[in-house]
């Protein structure tokens, strides 16, 4: 038997090729969400203590993520546009350069945060076991970075080929490695969030190792040794840099926003540092949706643009759309109806339940909004317009959510007017990411 043909995203439906995309990107990311939500049902039941030493953590811990960004975002525009164009040795060099890339600036992060851990933990918010539970959890998170950076574009690379069926079973195995091993390490072995972390650990060492040997099986669509694609070729890395730095701005102002948050929200105590934490757990399933669309968007243009097939690609963008609400709908039914059980069920404690019950009311009105931005950033992603969307997370962020919660806390108004201004944000950044779909402009720039 010979070797099967790749899915041709350029000729086929253009429903079924957006729900060939998204579908197996989504099942794999709703395995990695079931993980967090496990993960937080294990650790709230230490305590208010740990889920918000986690939170904190994890705050920190994403900082490290915007280096990721740097190269992940222009490698899924490249390795699309490259693949759309036929042109396979040029996808090659582009993961090769963006695995050396990564790898490097982890390792950077790796030791500055390791050193000063409890410092940038204390910094946005931490303070007494919540500092020692944050500290814990985040110091045997941080040495594993360079590789799940890596594992991060085995995964790239399935996304931007079009491969997501191997995506599927090589993210979702290391969920299920991380839901099986988290328990065991946690109280069994009695590690406590350490076990959290460790378990996490592992399953992206494994993401990493299968997604390599996957990638260079018989009927992968990419075959690649990355090793012989990483001595620097710096017209590459140059490229990358120029198309990533807006979007790695833009996640970095996110996250000192976020940190910003997290010192209004710590003077509420930290019931409601647990609360906003669980919720934001639960919103991982959304998160999974949005960025599951958002990949099947960008690829699913990025490849089109690549072959010349502009009317597919705008006729892409409107399906993408009108698929995305319609997946999103029962995750936003159900968050708003059952918010104060779920909330419960990973907590027992009823005071975090009845705030997490709030906030995910407000959550799911937000998520309507977020799948519009998340679709409209995947077609502006894939069109090269990175400083576009630096430019709308920036205003966003900072000239309307920060100064909201600013006003809100100093007029010492109650917490629920804190989340309400999450729901504010992202209405403005729907509409301003529609707005910039439709003036086109994405689909003229040369990459």
């Amino acid at each position: 038997m010979g070797k099967k043909e790749p899915f041709d995203y350029t000729n086929s439906s253009i429903s079924k090729s957006i729900l060939r995309l998204a579908l197996p990107s989504m099942g794999a990311s709703f395995l990695s969400s079931l993980y967090d939500l496990i993960d937080t049902f294990w650790v709230g039941h230490l305590g208010p203590a740990a889920v918000a030493g986690v939170t904190l953590a994890m705050a920190v811990f994403w900082y490290g993520g915007v280096f990721n960004d740097l190269f992940g975002t222009p490698s899924v525009i490249l390795i699309s546009r490259r693949y759309g164009e036929k042109d396979y040795e040029g996808a090659r060099w582009v993961i090769g350069q963006t695995i050396l890339s990564k790898s490097f600036l982890a390792l950077l992060f790796l030791i500055v945060a390791y050193i000063f851990t409890a410092q940038l933990i204390r910094l946005i918010g931490g303070s007494n076991v919540v500092l020692s539970q944050g500290v814990e959890y985040l110091r045997w998170r941080l040495w594993v970075m360079p590789l799940s950076f890596s594992g991060y574009t085995v995964m790239t690379i399935f996304r931007g080929t079009g491969d997501t069926y191997k995506l599927f079973w090589v993210q979702g195995a290391s969920a299920v490695i991380n839901m099986v091993l988290d328990p065991i390490f946690m109280y069994t072995l009695g590690m406590g969030v350490a076990g959290a972390a460790f378990a996490s650990d592992l399953a992206e060492i494994y993401l990493l190792i299968a997604g390599l040997l996957i990638l260079n099986s018989k009927n992968s669509y990419l075959h690649i040794n990355p090793f012989k694609y990483m001595k620097p070729r710096w017209e590459i890395i140059k490229k990358m840099v120029s198309l990533g730095a807006p979007t790695t701005l833009e996640n970095f102002s996110e996250n000192v926003a976020y940190s910003v948050i997290l010192r209004f929200v710590s003077a509420y105590g930290q019931i409601l540092i647990a609360a906003l934490g669980i919720a934001n757990r639960v919103r991982t399933i959304s998160f999974t949706l949005g960025f599951s669309m958002n990949m099947s968007a960008s690829t699913m243009i990025g490849q089109n643009l690549g072959a010349g097939k502009k009317d597919r690609a705008l006729e892409s963008v409107r399906k993408s759309m009108i698929i995305g609400e319609l997946l999103i709908s029962g995750y936003v039914i159900v968050l708003f109806f059952f918010g104060g059980p779920i909330s419960y069920f990973f907590t027992p404690n009823a005071q975090v339940a009845s705030i997490g019950n709030v906030i995910m009311k407000f959550f799911a009105v937000n998520e309507i909004f977020f799948m519009i931005s998340m679709v409209s950033w995947g077609v502006l992603v894939a069109g090269g317009l990175t400083k576009t969307i630096m430019a709308i997370g920036l205003i966003t962020n900072w000239g309307i959510l920060i100064p909201l919660m600013a006003i809100f806390f100093f007029l010492h108004m109650g917490w629920e007017y804190l989340i309400f201004t999450f729901v504010i944000q992202s209405a403005a950044m729907a509409f301003m990411s529609l707005r910039e779909v439709s003036k086109k402009k994405w689909m003229e720039k040369i990459i």
